[in-house]
């Protein structure tokens, strides 16, 4: 397969692809999007892939009880392709973090990355591969400026 566009998938758009879960259908801009990545699957000029980071955080959610639906998915996440999380990863999600603490420390208000640990990994591991992040969280504008200003320095 010729590869031309690779995607990274978040947790939240894999658990809508695979589950067909939490989706609103009031939220008229999540169900074009999720159009949008039907098409994506598609088509064989796209790659979806995923880090074992984002393998954990969905896997991790079926319980004991739910062993046919976590093999089922477990197979289905083996299909994609898998994105490490490397050395500039992990050093451009530090980056990013310490800023974020900096300003956040500066202005006496919450970090905005402190609630979101693993999101960060995903935003960098993205940056690092030169590929869009597929994901519904509303946050990740918010990482982009955070990297925008990170970038300027």
């Amino acid at each position: 397969m010729d590869t031309e566009i690779a995607k990274l998938l978040d947790s939240n758009f894999l658990t809508y692809l695979l589950e067909g879960k939490n989706i609103d259908e009031n939220d008229v801009d999540l169900l074009e999007r999720l159009m949008d990545l039907l098409a994506l699957v598609n088509d064989d000029n796209v790659e979806l892939a995923i880090t074992p980071l984002l393998r954990y955080e969905f896997l991790r959610k079926f319980g004991q009880n739910e062993s046919e639906d976590f093999n089922k998915f477990k197979a289905a996440v083996e299909e994609f392709t898998w994105l490490d999380i490397s050395k500039d990863v992990t050093d451009l999600a530090t980056n990013l973090y310490r800023l974020d603490k900096h300003e956040a420390d500066s202005k006496g208000i919450p970090k905005n990355l402190e609630k979101r640990k693993f999101d960060v990994f995903h935003f960098a591991t993205a940056k690092i591969n030169g590929i869009e992040l597929l994901s519904n969280d509303k946050h990740i504008d918010q990482m982009e400026r955070l990297y925008e200003r990170y970038q300027a320095l």
